[in-house]
C-alpha cells in the first residue's frame, strides 16, 4: 500500500476548497484536493455563474434589439 504525506487534505473542490488549497500550497504546504465531480463546485458549474451569464446575455440582447428597431 502506498504512503502519502500531506500537510492538508481538502475535501470538496468548490470555491472555498480550491481557495484553501491554493493558499496553503502558496505557503509551502503539500496539499491534496479531493473532489467527486468537477472542480469549482455547484455555483461555478451549474448554479450562480451560468445563470448570471445567460441573464446578462438576455439583458444585452434586449439593448441590441432596441438599438436596431428604435423601440
Amino acid at each position: 500500500m502506498a504512503h502519502y504525506d500531506f500537510d492538508l487534505i481538502t475535501i470538496g473542490g468548490g470555491s472555498g476548497g480550491v481557495r484553501a488549497s491554493r493558499m496553503s500550497a502558496s505557503y509551502g504546504a503539500c496539499v491534496a484536493l479531493v473532489e467527486a465531480d468537477r472542480l469549482g463546485g455547484t455555483c461555478v458549474n451549474a448554479g450562480c455563474i451560468p445563470k448570471k451569464l445567460f441573464s446578462d446575455a438576455a439583458h444585452f440582447a434586449t439593448y441590441e434589439n432596441s438599438a436596431i428597431t428604435g423601440a
